[in-house]
């Protein structure tokens, strides 16, 4: 028996190079395979020594060159039969029965070897991060699988949640849906009758009733005012969830439109002609300045405007955000308007971006969590005489070389996230615990530390939090 202990999947591994080995070997030493490539070889090595001494050397060379040409764009004539990993083990246990040892693989001198670069790694890990302490080296990797595990929690739970999802139309309302209406209804007049109570009838109690003016369309078309259509809440800043709180107040005062290029119109609620009712945009522009102006004197005009047009702006942006068309990203529309309406015209609204927006908090709130977990369980391991500052610096830089690690190593990615086995969260989890309990996995990610550019990119960090260590 050897002196190492294998786990089944080693034994397993063991098996198959030594299988491997073995067919290597009798390529190798096959008397009548050798033979004919030496006849071959010889043959060869004939003809060319006869062409130069004909004077054909410029051919010889020509010949070659031409032979290394094709020999690179020749397809093989036999293609290789790819096999499971199963079948491989099943071939190898009917070739090698018996338990291989690392010592039926390897010579002493490979052995010895193997743990000489070993060191190595592990010396010029240590020198890479300034990790000296044998504990914080085996803590790094107890840091980095959790670090690893944070990466991969979040993914399913965004997933779970949505994340990044457009919404779907059929599960919302029409915009003029009677619950809707009824609603709003019932907050109008749950508001007029609280302020009746004790102030007069006014100019406000219309501002709570009219249509807003951000909702009329009719007349763009004639001032070659683009206002998408049914998606009309995207062109207008009364309908932004942010800038919809002081323009669409603003329109709502004093009956102008603002578009989502700040350009201000005024709009009629009444035919001048016919005096019927006949909302309409008319080509009248109203600057921003002379549109605070009027909100101003609309404000000073009846101390109950404002409030009664900020309730209104309220209650419209309510209404509208669980229509199926939802409000637009807030913002957008004035910074990059394609942009903005590609993600509305598919369904990806306000109420998605609120929703992102949280996942994303959250995902902020456990990735500190996870640190201070990292942080406080290596804290447990300070001794009572190594002073405490000095070992936060220590703390540190195990967070901040785990995380570097977890997020960028391509060797974690491929073991983990590419192994078509983790299908489900509880597989991934227990591969990682796998994984980094395996010391041939820990180095490779140690190598692939050392080797990468990971390791310069937080080489100035590192100084930093080396420098403050001396300081301390």
């Amino acid at each position: 028996m050897g002196k190492f202990k294998y786990s089944d999947e080693e034994a397993e591994i063991n098996k198959v190079l030594k299988m491997n080995q073995d067919m290597s070997k009798e390529l190798l030493n096959d008397s009548k395979l050798g033979s004919s490539r030496q006849t071959a070889d010889s043959n060869i090595e004939s003809s060319i020594e006869l062409l130069r001494s004909l004077g054909k050397n410029r051919d010889v060379i020509k010949l070659a060159t031409d032979i290394t040409e094709r020999n690179q764009c020749r397809k093989l004539e036999h293609s290789p039969v790819l096999e499971s990993w199963d079948e491989i083990v099943a071939a190898a246990n009917l070739c090698e029965p018996q338990v291989v040892e690392l010592e039926d693989i390897m010579s002493e001198s490979e052995i010895q070897d193997a743990f000489s670069e070993l060191d190595e790694i592990e010396a010029l890990f240590s020198k890479k991060t300034s990790i000296v302490n044998k504990s914080d080296l085996a803590f790094l990797a107890i840091a980095t699988a959790l670090q690893v595990t944070k990466s991969l929690v979040f993914p399913y739970v965004a997933e779970k949640i949505g994340y990044g999802e457009s919404f779907d139309p059929d599960e919302r309302l029409d915009h003029n849906d009677k619950s809707i209406e009824k609603a709003h209804r019932e907050a109008n007049d749950k508001f007029r009758d609280e302020k009746l109570k004790r102030n007069p009838t006014g100019h406000w109690i219309n501002i709570l009733y009219q249509t807003v003016p951000y909702d009329i369309t009719k007349g763009s078309g004639e001032l070659g005012i683009n206002m998408g259509g049914r998606y009309h809440r995207m062109y207008t800043l009364g309908h932004d969830p942010i800038l919809g709180w002081i323009f669409g107040t603003a329109n709502i005062l004093t009956d102008c439109i603002t578009f989502n290029n700040f350009h201000t119109n005024r709009i009629t609620r009444v035919d001048p002609i016919t005096g019927a009712a006949k909302m309409k945009i008319t080509p009248e522009v109203v600057p921003l300045p002379l549109m605070f102006q009027e909100c101003y004197e609309e404000i000073r005009g009846d101390k109950l405007n404002l409030p009664a047009a900020l309730f209104a702006q309220a209650q419209h942006l309510k209404s509208d955000s669980f229509t199926k068309l939802g409000l637009p990203v807030p913002l957008l529309e004035t910074i990059n308007e394609e942009f903005a309406s590609k993600l509305y015209s598919e369904h990806y609204d306000a109420l998605c971006l609120a929703r992102d927006v949280k996942v994303i908090g959250a995902s902020f709130v456990v990735s500190k969590l996870f640190d201070m977990i990292i942080a406080l369980a290596h804290g447990l391991f300070r001794k009572e005489n190594e002073d405490k500052d000095l070992y936060e610096v220590r703390t540190r830089k195990i967070l901040l070389i785990s995380n570097s690690i977890a997020s960028t190593s391509t060797i974690i990615n491929t073991a983990i996230t590419k192994n078509p086995k983790n299908l489900d969260i509880g597989s991934l989890l227990n591969t990682v615990t796998h994984l980094f309990s395996d010391i041939r996995f820990i180095t490779r990610i140690k190598k692939e530390f050392i080797d990468s550019e990971i390791s310069k990119k937080m080489e100035t960090e590192i100084a930093e939090i080396d420098v403050l260590y001396k300081a301390v």
